[in-house]
């Protein structure tokens, strides 16, 4: 077993995390962020498979394992396992990605052995019953129905499958209508068999947590898994200049640009996470500012990042009339040019220096995002970043680097996903949605 503690920053300051990691000689890794004058506890299993690492005739594996496995194991129901964490308080959940799964429960600190005895419980042991697979199956259904009704969510499934074509992860975490109809409890069972093992997990916990316990319980539980093996990936190729639309009735036409940007581990991963803030995140952002409050173009405009281990995007994501999108791609168009050609100015480097830093130190406060920053950072990039360390990486990018990953990120192939009313009946002087899109190409090569 292995063994290491890190210790950073003053002793009075959130920074100084007494964050340690065990490997177990099984494979399983161990993190831990000990804050001892907090009165919760957050623990948590990340397993290293996702939407990304599936054969498409069962795309959505994951999301179905991540369902199956709260409907109860050899020792508990489903019932027993709400109850168990419900009647102390507390919030049990999991979600899927494109790279990982993960499970979680946050407690009060004094229910810190309960909590992962159920959480370890059902990830290593499900019962992953024939008749819990067909309820389910029913549920993720409607699920996808769902997400297929929503066109604001589904410009963004339809964004990355242009950023990401004929590669899994421009797929649909929650998979196809097919592949979830057709999916069978043996498939399910063999993908959990496959991947569910030592060293595809890390099981993290923070907050007034104690690390050899952790350790323990986690030995405990997996006493009988098998090492196991690491999923093997192809990095997508590079996508062109794309345009996509669909049709769709409703009076907003919700538009989405794309860029792909490097992995986890980029090395201008600090300076895209400053553009980005400049770009678009919250209130103060140039996109915000000048689509929203200057030209009231759309109700809400914001950009984000998406990374994984070997690739990225940039996204841009909003919603408006047919009448006023191609404005608003005009607008947006002549902001990427600007960033393109002179960056960012020194006030806005400093000032998104200051929002980020800020919002780490507000986030570090939950043990849940201290657990999440263990549990992701570990699980794509096999390493944690001290939080000292992360701050003074943001601080050293300077303007010339904001520039460098504007150009190349923002300067390379645009991807562009429209989806819309084929034609606009309030107002006989509102351009139809199909005219917008026509000129879509024209304005997203611009």
């Amino acid at each position: 077993m292995s063994s290491d503690l890190t210790q950073r920053g003053a002793s009075n300051s959130l920074l100084a995390a007494n964050v340690e990691k065990t490997v177990l000689p099984n494979g399983i890794r161990i993190l831990t962020d000990s804050v001892p004058h907090t009165h919760s506890a957050t623990y948590a299993a990340w397993v290293g498979i996702g939407g990304r690492d599936e054969p498409a005739q069962i795309a959505g594996a994951s999301h179905f394992l991540e369902h199956l496995l709260f409907k109860g194991t050899s020792r508990r129901t489903a019932v027993d396992i709400a109850i168990a964490i419900d009647g102390v308080g507390g919030d049990i959940n999991a979600y899927t990605a494109s790279e990982y799964t993960a499970f979680f429960a946050r407690v009060p600190s004094s229910e810190s052995e309960l909590a992962l005895d159920v959480l370890l419980d059902l990830v290593s042991d499900p019962a992953l019953a024939e008749k819990d697979v067909e309820g389910e199956r029913e549920v993720i259904l409607e699920e996808l129905a769902a997400a297929e009704d929503d066109p604001e969510d589904l410009v963004g499934v339809r964004l990355f499958e242009c950023l990401f074509p004929q590669h899994p992860l421009g797929r649909e975490v929650l998979g196809t209508t097919s592949s979830v109809e057709t999916v069978s409890r043996e498939q399910l069972v063999t993908f959990f068999q496959q991947w569910y093992q030592n060293s595809n997990l890390v099981v993290t916990a923070a907050g007034d947590v104690d690390h050899a316990a952790v350790v323990s319980a986690v030995e405990s539980a997996f006493a009988d898994a098998t090492t196991g093996e690491s999923p093997t990936r192809v990095k997508p190729h590079e996508p062109v200049g794309t345009v996509l639309t669909e049709t769709r009735s409703g009076e907003l036409v919700h538009l989405a640009f794309g860029w792909r940007t490097g992995g986890v581990g980029s090395s201008d991963r600090f300076a895209l996470a400053l553009l980005n803030h400049v770009f678009g995140t919250g209130p103060s952002s140039r996109l915000f500012q000048e689509v929203r409050e200057s030209r009231g173009l759309t109700y809400s405009i914001s950009s984000g990042i998406s990374q994984f281990s070997d690739a990225g995007a940039l996204s841009v994501q909003c919603a408006t009339s047919p009448s006023k999108a191609s404005q608003l791609i005009s607008v947006v168009t002549a902001l990427i040019d600007d960033l393109c050609s002179t960056g960012i100015t020194e006030e806005e480097l400093s000032r998104a220096k200051r929002s980020i830093r800020g919002s780490v130190l507000l986030g570090i406060e939950d043990s849940g995002a201290r657990g999440a920053r263990l549990g992701i950072s570990e699980t794509l990039r096999r390493s944690v970043t001290p939080l000292d360390e992360h701050l003074e990486l943001i601080d050293a990018v300077t303007q010339e680097q904001v520039l460098q990953a504007a150009q190349r990120v923002l300067g390379s192939a645009r991807v562009l996903a429209a989806i819309g009313p084929a034609s606009h009946t309030q107002s006989q002087e509102s351009a139809s949605a199909e005219k917008v899109i026509q000129g879509l190409e024209f304005l997203s090569q611009s």
